[in-house]
This record gives C-alpha cells, structure tokens and sequence, in this order.
C-alpha cells in the first residue's frame, strides 16, 4: 500500500554534535586467551566499545546516533538503510552495512539481519533491550538471521567470554535515523513538514558491574553506564533546512 509521503512538502534537518568540559577517559579491558602453544594464557587488553570519539581539538563527537521519534510511517520517506549484517570475532562485535563499519546498525521493522562468526571459536551472539535472544555461532563462517519485529534500542553482547563487546541495532518503522560524521554533522533528509522530536543518543562508557564465573574468577557479565541521550523539539517547513546542534556529556 502506498504511503502519503510527499516529497514537496517534506525538509531537512542538519546539525553538529560536540564534547562540552573534561575528556572521558574510557577504561580498557584486560582479558585472558589461550597461548598458541597451549602453555596457559596471555593476558591481553581490549579497547570500550563504547568509548566517544571526540576530536582533541574540534571537540567533535563522531557516531552518536540522531533520529526522530514520533513519525507516521505512512508520512515516511521510502526506508533507504542497506541491509544490516553482524560480525563477532577478534574481541569485537561490529555492524556492517553498507560502506559504514561501526557499532549502530538501523533495522526495519520486521526485516532480519544476519549475524556471522570470523573466528574459528564458539560465539553467542545475544540481544537485550527491546529484544531478548541468543543466537549460536559454532565456527569461522558459520552465519544466522534474526527478525526483529518491535521496534526500539536492541543491545548485543557477547554470551560466550568477550564482557566488554558491544553493539547496538535501532528497530524503526520509519528511516529517519543517521549517525555523526568524523566531524560530528548529520543530516537527515525528506522529513515531512511539521513538528517532531529530535534525540541525540550516545552509549554509556563507564563499567557499573560486573559478575564473576566462581571457579575461575574471570568476568562473565558486565553492565555499562545508562546511554546519554538528549532531545528537543524542531519545526521542518516545506523546502527547508532546519539547524540543530547538540552538546554531550
């Protein structure tokens, strides 16, 4: 069924996102992986996932997520996001889709994306937030689909040893979502005119807890900070270019 969008009646938002105050300093993570040789373990460090990506001298914030809430799909632009595609492996859990490799990936409601392994190991990729589930990756290449069908923030993590590996998939019914360039800008094309909500959303960096494996000690589960998330409200007007900036923390 066709929608209503109307092309001559729709706007553009556009704006920057930049770091107010002290830099973070985001820990890293220390974990333990078997020696090649079998001779026990070397100990190792991984980067926060979630640690902003703030330029040192612009103050730019690179890969928060902007979106609008509050849209009718039928007032929607036709969704333009490629298809999404998940990657464990190497101590990450990454997003792919199209050119963009990162941490937030834009699903559309009721599509699937794919989850694939690229190490020869055991991973169990799961979702929590406005989705609940495991999926299992037994080996290098081994791939799997998910149909995500409320939309929301659906938070993946690691079942299987990596506490620290994040991501992120936003579920949306509507296209109006984009993440900051390196310099901090977005843009969001072909709004419908009229009033909406506007939300900058970045994740939590800090640890809050954590739970340990009792026979070994080691970390099995960790909680990050509550996201940043900041919002307010625009006016697109038909034709027009609406300017927005943002400020974290």
């Amino acid at each position: 069924m066709p929608g209503r969008f109307d092309p001559e009646r729709s706007g553009t938002l556009v704006g920057q996102v930049t770091w107010e105050g002290e830099f973070p300093r985001p820990p890293v993570f220390l974990h333990a992986v078997a020696r090649s040789d079998g001779l026990g373990l070397t100990y190792i460090t991984a980067d926060n996932p979630n640690r902003p990506l703030i330029d040192l001298v612009t103050r730019s914030v690179g890969q928060a997520v902007v979106f609008l809430r509050g849209i009718n799909p039928a007032d929607a632009r036709p969704w333009d996001h490629p298809p999404v595609q998940v990657e464990v492996g190497g101590g990450r859990i990454e997003i792919l889709q199209g050119e963009y490799r990162g941490r937030c990936g834009f699903l559309r409601l009721g599509e699937s994306f794919v989850a694939r392994s690229i190490e020869p190991s055991l991973h169990i990729l799961r979702g929590r937030g406005d989705a609940f589930f495991g999926l299992t990756l037994p080996d290098a290449g081994s791939t799997t689909t998910r149909v995500l069908r409320q939309t929301g923030r659906v938070e993946l993590s690691s079942g299987t040893g990596l506490y620290w590996a994040r991501a992120d998939l936003f579920v949306s019914d509507h296209p109006y979502l984009t993440r900051t360039d390196p310099e901090g800008r977005f843009r969001i094309d072909g709004i419908p005119a009229g009033t909406h909500e506007v939300v900058l959303w970045h994740p939590g960096w800090e640890p809050l807890r954590h739970e340990r494996d009792p026979d070994s000690t080691a970390i099995t589960r960790m909680t990050y900070s509550p996201p940043l998330v900041r919002s307010l409200t625009i006016e697109i007007v038909p034709g027009g270019v609406t300017s927005q900036n943002f400020s974290l923390p």
